[in-house]
């Protein structure tokens, strides 16, 4: 089975230097959305059960041609180490003015508050965002 779900960023930080690219951001899993009302019940269910209501990710890697960067996603007591691959998108007059982010990590065995299912064996999830960026001084 395959859902899609989304969740806001509350905020986040992308930081070049010249040989590190460190990248933190904070996803609010308590407004997250599925298209499936009992499935977005469920996830709200694991939310709250597990004191996860913001996902906080925190990854660095070095400055190269491709930008890696490896880290830890953290939400409650759900941890998961999670690599994501940045690439810039040029939009209009700024070559930084958007990213991609695309990644995914395996869970493993996870119980889910549905009837019926119950327990997922093998769970993983894929990243796939583009998000707008903005300079910040300082």
């Amino acid at each position: 089975m395959s859902v899609e779900v989304s969740a806001p960023i509350a905020s986040g930080l992308l930081h070049i230097s010249a040989h590190e690219i460190t990248l933190t951001l904070n996803l609010a899993l308590d407004q997250l959305k599925t298209g499936n009302f009992l499935l977005q019940s469920a996830a709200r269910s694991i939310v709250t059960r597990n004191k996860a209501h913001t996902l906080v990710y925190s990854g660095k890697g070095p400055l190269g041609e491709t930008w890696s960067v490896s880290g830890v996603a953290q939400a409650g007591s759900i941890e998961v180490e999670l690599d994501l691959t940045i690439t810039p998108v040029a939009s209009g007059a700024s070559s930084m003015g958007e990213i991609e982010i695309v990644g995914s990590a395996n869970m493993g065995t996870v119980h889910l508050p549905i009837p019926g299912m119950g327990t997922i064996d093998d769970f993983s999830f894929d990243v796939d965002a583009k998000l707008a960026l903005q300079a910040s001084s300082g």
